[in-house]
């Protein structure tokens, strides 16, 4: 109680220090008391959507201006928070108070218009970064990537991906990650699998989050034999499954009608120390009514929802 106390008189001491130091805007010199405040409220992971247009609002306000920094932390936030036109409305008033952005800004700016449906937006940005001087990093292109399979623009994204490694860049699996659930969900897993292999091959090795998105696409495609034996060998690698992978799985099993190799890949999951989660039960649910799985698994998957287990 008392460290809450003391934390509370705290942050209420930094905001009198920062609300002290932009009422008197005209000071000559810069302070480096708001910079830190808004570099440890932005860390601090509870910066709500207010309080962080309260801050910049102080900091577009302040003469001279804070660097660029305060400026790129408290939009990368609101990018976190969904606030993408809000973003966008920000970095106008940073343009034209003549702030410079740098790269990690504008790699927010184009999240931003990638996550409106406005990738075009985001390739415009990228133009102005190699203008002024800047070099685009993977993650932008990936964020590029994304956007592109956010509009079904699956061509477009080829070529892009194409073009990333054809000039040398890395991609990691990050990159992969994206490309293989983008292929997968627009139906080209035939196309995601090869891109999976020639990663296999490369420097860069899958992770749960790559299986995870292939396994998934080749379940949806009927392709449950391929699927599994994907999960073998992933298992084989150390690379552990978690409950997203088993759900694949379980539910294009029962679908199949396949309820031995469910309960199966269910007990896997429970002697892992796997919980199961929503999807599963629904799954399983499902299943039990459509006389797919046993009476006992599904009165297991009712006591797990009972006994509030399920994340």
């Amino acid at each position: 109680m008392m460290n809450k106390k003391k934390n509370k008189m705290k942050m209420i001491s930094e905001l009198h220090k920062v609300n002290t130091f932009t009422s008197s805007s005209h000071s000559h010199h810069s302070n480096p008391h708001f910079n830190f405040f808004v570099r440890d409220r932005c860390k601090s992971g509870n910066l709500g959507i207010e309080e962080a247009m309260g801050l910049f609002d102080n900091a577009i306000q302040m003469r001279p201006l804070p660097s660029i920094h305060p400026f790129t932390q408290l939009l990368g936030v609101l990018n976190k928070l969904n606030q993408y036109s809000t973003v966008i409305s920000m970095f106008k008033s940073m343009a034209s108070s003549r702030i410079r952005s740098n790269v990690i800004t504008l790699s927010t700016l184009i999240n931003c218009f990638c996550e409106m449906g406005k990738v075009d937006f985001g390739f415009a940005v990228v133009g102005n970064i190699f203008k002024s001087g800047f070099e685009p990093n993977i993650f932008i292109f990936t964020t590029l990537l994304k956007g592109l399979f956010k509009e079904n623009r699956v061509k477009h994204a080829i070529k892009l991906f194409n073009k990333i490694t054809e000039n040398g860049y890395a991609c990691d699996d990050f990159t992969y990650g994206t490309m293989v659930d983008g292929l997968c969900k627009s139906g080209n897993v035939d196309k995601a699998f090869k891109l999976f292999q020639d990663m296999e091959s490369g420097n860069c090795k899958s992770n749960i989050v790559v299986y995870s998105a292939l396994i998934d696409g080749l379940c949806k495609d009927e392709q449950i034999n391929k699927a599994q034996n994907l999960f073998e060998e992933m298992v084989s690698k150390g690379v552990v499954p978690n409950a997203f992978t088993y759900s694949s799985l379980i539910h294009s099993l029962c679908s199949s009608g396949r309820w031995n190799e469910v309960e199966s890949y269910f007990d896997k999951m429970m002697n892992r120390g796997i919980s199961p989660n929503v999807v599963t039960f629904n799954i399983l649910i499902d299943a039990y009514y459509r006389e797919w799985v046993s009476e006992g698994l599904y009165l297991f998957a009712i006591t797990l929802i009972t006994d509030d287990q399920l994340p």
